[in-house]
């Protein structure tokens, strides 16, 4: 599986590790790490992906989300973000899963198990590492 997480480097580790340990077992998952806007774009033009993770605060992360959309809009993607006004531009964006910073774990699977469908469903769409 692989996943474009675009997040502030503050948070890096921390967001990679959670989707890591909720993707244990699949050997081949590599996590892009990429920490901006210009970064994510940059990616989703030049390669595929089976996830886009956007942990972004504020307009950053809306910006990330809506790039993301316009430019992947079949790739599955989780915005999460500290900022729980934007639930409503995700629901308008056709963003399925919305999640705040301090989400639980549980919610957290709750948003990626359709992306582990997804990725079934569209092997062939994906580039295979």
């Amino acid at each position: 599986m692989k996943i474009a997480l675009c997040t502030e480097l503050r948070n890096v580790e921390w967001f990679e590790s959670r989707l890591r340990s909720l993707f244990e077992g699949d050997g081949q998952l590599v996590i892009d790490e990429l920490w901006n806007e210009k970064q994510l774009s940059q990616a989703l033009r030049r390669s595929r992906y089976h996830a886009v993770v956007i942990a972004m605060t504020g307009a950053r992360g809306l910006e990330a989300a809506i790039q993301a959309k316009q430019l992947a809009p079949e790739v599955p993607l989780v915005w999460w973000s500290d900022d729980e006004n934007f639930a409503l531009i995700a629901y308008q964006l056709h963003i399925p899963a919305f999640l705040s910073i301090d989400c639980s774990d549980q919610e957290l699977y709750e948003a990626i198990k359709p992306i582990t469908k997804w990725r079934y469903e569209h092997a062939n769409c994906a580039m295979q590492l």
